[in-house]
């Protein structure tokens, strides 16, 4: 387990989280905390792109769930305006191309399927994050 640190020493273990579904919430919580990352969850992108603005320079990685309505536009000033943003993790529907498109020109880091975020979680996590 990594345990990230900014420029002055404190550590990084912050997850932004855009969430809506409240039992899928608590694996994503147990995937993290297992990482030793505390979450902090969203939900809506309007509350989401509130916490990027203002923790998103000590978070170690924003996740966004794509399986409702997401506000694009939002999320890439969020992460374009936002000083020294974390990266971030989405997933949804692999055949909605759409959002996968609209998310890759937000500037998402990955996007991956309901599938692989499902069955690899954890390891999508670590390997995203600050590092």
């Amino acid at each position: 387990m990594r345990v990230m640190e900014d420029n002055s020493g404190a550590e990084r273990n912050l997850a932004i989280v855009l969430n809506r579904d409240l039992m899928f919430g608590s694996r994503i919580r147990h995937a993290l905390a297992g990482l030793g990352l505390q979450a902090h969850f969203a939900p809506d992108t309007s509350r989401f792109v509130s916490m990027l603005e203002a923790e998103g320079s000590v978070a170690a990685i924003g996740i966004l769930d794509m399986n409702g309505a997401v506000d694009w536009e939002a999320i890439s000033a969020a992460l374009t305006g936002t000083v020294d943003a974390p990266p971030t993790l989405a997933f949804g529907p692999h055949v909605d191309a759409e959002s996968r498109r609209a998310a890759k020109a937000a500037g998402v880091t990955r996007i991956v399927s309901n599938g692989q975020f499902h069955s690899d979680m954890a390891a999508l996590i670590d390997r995203y994050r600050r590092g």
